[in-house]
């Protein structure tokens, strides 16, 4: 009794202690050695990582074999496997989205529910495979002979690694069907004794093979490289890993040594002692599993530690999953009749005909509701298809894609989250109705009806429907006779009764009979109702409301409507403006303290006031944006070759006759709006909570919205592109401006040019246009001019381009960006010529004429990575601010002497006004203090919301070192600005606040 209790204990240290050290090999590869070691000064180490992994590919299955070698399996074995694999994947990526939600997204849930057509791990594939086939591999080794079986597996191996060239890679599913072939030779080496010589022999040429491959593969990929070098190499016939590939006989040895090493523990292992492998798989090949595991730290300073201190908290993890699983799983009720199932079913043929029956009871008996959904989903794709342009969506400023073929490609989530919605509304309905047809035919018509009121409202304003707007329904008359008046209603109340006569006629002729009690509908009633609260939380950064929501990729711009409603359907694209998160309400607004904010800055007005002479009114100025303009001698490691000729010498020589500096942009490679919207109303971007469009997400809150133009009689905008970008046509008309030009106006652009290949009009064209407005009026007026020639992308536009060849610098190594920058440099130079000729012209005319010359960001050449080492560089654009000859005849100034090398373009108006030597308004007393007292203001380069501040040097400035009196001024800036985007406008009703009393 004592011996076979001492033979107990022995065969169980042996079990555990190889499940131990098994678990840690598993949990050593969840860390990514495979890159790090190839960096490794050794070459012989470089490859170690990979050679391990191939050995893991044969020894797990060989093991599982060897286990399962003793009986012919029934097929419930791969079912528990596969199940084992799911629960264990669904708490691993739960773990995983609480800890790092940023990664949660629809394709990930994919992989969750389906790991296996997903490959979220093949090596699990494999096994299951492996596991669904060994009674016939059972068989079929019982009929041959153990020198026969012998011969035909090394048939196999060797003919694996012939037919494959050593270039087999296990990345999909499909591949772990080779692992059939190890769990075979583990059925066969379980069967078969080990002597001792065996044993010897086989661990000998274990180690002869590892030896071989770490010194061969470093050889063979010094063959490779050089055939690549010389141009004789064909890389699709082989490569120089194909010693460790897991074809490679040698990995079988290196496996087989392995085995024959651990063939007493193995020997000692029970079937379901197996089951504590399979968690230890998923830690390892689960997607994210590396970037996840090494992002745990602990504080201690060493990566090593931190790694070991990993795997021993998932070795402890998996302990207890795998107790859990014992005890639990397999006690549920459908687990349990899947396993019974599986296990009483005797052959293949009875399995699929088992489980198509039980699928296709399930889908009948749930066919209305599998019906509904389905036609709910081709519903929604239809409403995303009406926003499309001709079934075509414009996924840039210079391109678009078919429409079907790129929403099923890349919005699959989005369809799904807006199907989801769609049935949610219906089931409210049908509690509440409790009629099948009518519910379906109800929600049918309203979304298609919004999807067509969106796509009408997208082509008279280029933008969709607000939820601010929806107050308009009382304005009916007004809107019917936009769309076509008492025709329009004629057709609507004609469909109304075409939709009640269909309800009608299918709820008699084909009822529908109800599923489940009034109280089972009821709750789902109320999921669905608490389903459209979560858009209230849609825009708040870091809930969890907002990672699932950007999980089915619902994920708007706010920069382009038209756009967003393409990619996001009319139901997303209203949902996510319900609730936007723009600032946070100051303490103490109130209507009395904007008041009192307004008496304070009417008295600085009236101190600034006593030394201004002009009339702004009587003024022409002219607010320039110069799109994606930036000086390229300023771009960072950019260097011209010796000799090249200065790309911009008319723009840099204003640098000592007039106002110039360096403005602080808020965007890279994009955002203009947001800089336009800054320079005409003197607000910043940094005040707000979160990045935002204002035109697209503020201004269209208001009927009125307060911008400089206001202070003028006259004020037009010019535009020689495409005038729906970031709803302007819109907004321009909120900010009372007299006219828009641009292209497709009933305003006519002149003397469209071209430059090169380049298909925008150029510089040259939006300054002749801006020249006929300024000479369309006689007196003072406001013009907001916006060129496009340098806009992205810069596809080598210009033949015998000056500077294609004289670029170099860390950030110009590769040549298409070279090009791209040659390009954009050309186009620079372009826009100082078109200046050069602007600036001539408006100092011939006989009128007070100031020009605010600004670009508003970047071009995107290089990756928007990089600005995170350049922050401020690379946010850096050039402006300047010209008053012509009749101007400084008349009071203004030549030139601004203080607090110009580094401005926002919120600092613009209050610069003009004193350049021009104008009067100022509280509101522009307000901005002239924020410009005179604080440093310049723009967005903050490393968060997401808040301030970042420059001094005139060109250093970031730390916001606890500014004075009580600054931090008040900010306050009192960053209160009107509320007011005036988030709050309730009641700076808007008092007079002479935004613009003079008159």
């Amino acid at each position: 009794m004592s011996e076979q209790k001492q033979s107990r204990k022995t065969r169980n240290l042996l079990k555990y202690g190889f499940l131990v050290v098994a678990a840690l090999v598993l949990l050593l590869q969840m860390f990514n050695f495979r890159h790090s070691m190839l960096k490794s000064s050794i070459s012989y180490l470089r490859y170690l990582p990979l050679t391990a992994q191939s050995a893991t590919y044969w020894f797990v299955p060989m093991i599982f074999g060897a286990v399962y070698s003793k009986r012919k399996l029934r097929f419930n074995e791969g079912f528990r496997a596969w199940i084992i694999m799911e629960v264990t994947l669904i708490a691993y990526y739960i773990v995983f989205f609480v800890s790092e939600p940023w990664h949660l997204n629809a394709w990930r849930f994919w992989g969750i529910l389906f790991p296996i057509l997903t490959s979220t791990s093949v090596l699990m594939t494999g096994l299951v495979f492996a596991l669904l086939v060994q009674p016939v591999i059972y068989d079929w080794q019982e009929k041959f002979s153990h020198k026969q079986s012998l011969i035909i597996l090394t048939a196999l191996t060797l003919l694996g690694f012939a037919l494959s060239a050593g270039t087999y890679l296990m990345s999909y599913s499909i591949y772990g069907l080779y692992l059939v072939l190890p769990f075979a030779w583990g059925m066969y080496l379980g069967k078969i004794k080990f002597s001792a010589k065996r044993t010897i022999l086989s661990i000998l040429a274990g180690i002869f093979s590892l030896a071989f491959v770490t010194v061969g593969v470093p050889g063979f990929n010094a063959v490779y490289w050089s055939q690549i070098l010389s141009g004789h190499a064909n890389t699709t016939s082989w490569n120089y890993q194909f010693l460790i590939n897991v074809t490679s006989p040698f990995i079988f040895i290196i496996a087989l040594a392995a085995f024959a090493f651990a063939r007493p523990a193995i020997a000692a292992l029970e079937e379901k002692d197996l089951d504590f492998l399979i968690p230890l798989i998923i830690f390892m090949q689960a997607p994210d599993a590396s970037s996840f595991m090494s992002s745990l730290k602990y504080g201690t300073g060493s990566r090593q530690l931190n790694r070991l201190i990993t795997i021993l908290i998932m070795l402890a993890i998996a302990i207890v999953w795998h107790w859990l699983i014992e005890r639990y799983l397999w006690r549920l009720k459908p687990v349990k009749r899947v396993n019974r199932f599986l296990h009483d079913t005797k052959s293949f043929g009875e399995v699929a005909e088992g489980i198509f029956d039980r699928v296709w009871g399930w889908v009948k008996y749930h066919r209305t509701n599998l019906l509904t959904w389905t036609f709910f989903f081709v519903l929604t794709f239809a409403s995303f298809l009406i926003e499309s342009d001709n079934l075509r969506i414009q996924i840039s400023t210079a391109s678009d894609v078919n429409a079907v073929v790129w929403l099923i490609g890349t919005k699959l989530g989005a369809l799904i989250l807006t199907t989801i919605f769609v049935d949610a509304f219906f089931t409210i309905l049908y509690f509440v109705t409790t009629r099948y047809w009518v519910s379906v035919i109800t929600t049918s018509t309203i979304v298609i009806a919004w999807a067509i009121a969106n796509k009408i409202k997208l082509n008279l304003r280029g933008e969709p429907i607000y939820p601010s707007e929806l107050s308009e329904v009382t304005n009916a008359d007004s809107l019917l006779s936009m769309i076509g008046g008492q025709k329009t209603l004629i057709m609507i109340l004609l469909a109304l009764a075409v939709v009640i006569a269909l309800m009608v006629f299918c709820e008699i002729k084909f009822k529908v009979k109800k599923r489940g009690n009034w109280k089972r509908r009821g709750m789902w009633a109320l999921a669905s109702l608490a389903l459209f609260m979560t858009p209230m939380w849609f825009n708040h950064k870091g809930s969890a409301i907002y990672r699932l929501n950007r999980a089915f990729d619902n994920k708007q711009s706010f920069r382009n409507p038209e756009r967003d409603i393409q990619v996001n359907g009319p139901i997303l694209n209203f949902l996510n403006y319900i609730d936007l998160q723009i600032m946070d309400q100051p303490s103490n607004y109130s209507k009395s303290q904007i008041y009192k904010l307004y008496q304070k800055y009417q008295k600085v007005a009236d101190k600034i006031n006593k030394t201004r002479t002009n009339d702004l009114s009587k003024q022409t100025i002219v607010f320039n944006l110069s799109e994606s303009f930036m000086d390229p001698t300023t771009f960072p490691t950019l260097k011209f070759a010796k000799g090249t000729k200065d790309p911009i010498p008319y723009i840099h020589s204003l640098q000592s006759s007039t106002t110039y500096g360096t403005m602080l942009s808020a965007g890279y490679g994009g955002g203009t709006a947001n800089m336009e919207w800054e320079s005409l109303t003197g607000f910043n971007m940094g005040a707000f909570s979160t990045s935002l469009t204002p035109y697209v997400q503020v201004v269209p809150q208001y009927k009125y919205y307060p911008t400089i133009g206001a202070n003028f009689s006259y004020s037009s905008a010019v535009h020689p592109f495409i005038g729906t970008y970031y709803s302007r046509i819109e907004d321009y008309k909120r900010f009372k401006f007299n006219k828009f030009v641009y292209i497709g106006s009933k305003y006519k652009i002149v003397d469209q040019k071209k430059l090169g290949t380049n298909s925008y009009n150029s510089d040259f064209t939006t300054y002749a246009n801006g020249l006929r407005q300024i000479n369309s009026r006689k007196g003072g007026q406001f013009i907001n001019l916006i060129s496009i020639q340098n806009h992205m992308p810069y596809n080598n536009w210009y033949p015998n381009n000056y500077y294609a060849g004289k670029i170099s610098g860390s950030l110009f190594t590769d040549g298409d960006v070279r090009t791209q920058a040659a390009t954009y440099i050309m186009g620079t130079h372009y826009t100082d010529e078109a200046v050069k000729k602007f600036i001539k012209q408006i100092d011939k005319i006989k009128k007070p004429i100031t020009l605010v010359f600004y670009g508003d960001h970047y071009p995107s050449i290089v990756s928007q990575s990089y600005t995170s080492k350049y922050p401020i560089q690379m946010h850096s654009t050039r402006y300047f601010i010209y008053s012509n000859k009749y101007a400084r005849q008349h009071g203004a100034k030549a030139k601004l002497t203080s607090k110009t090398n580094y401005v926002n373009t919120s600092d613009f108006i209050a610069m003009m006004l004193e350049q021009t030597n104008s009067k100022v308004t509280a509101y522009q007393a307000l901005l002239t203090e924020v410009h005179k007292k604080l440093p310049a203001l723009t967005i903050s380069y490393t968060d997401d919301s808040g301030f970042t501040l420059v001094n005139q040097k060109g250093k970031e400035v730390d916001p606890k070192t500014l004075t009580s009196s600054q931090q008040a001024l900010l306050k009192d800036y960053e209160m009107i600005q509320y007011d005036m985007t988030a709050g309730s406008a009641y700076a808007l009703k008092i007079k002479g606040f935004y613009t003079m009393k008159k």
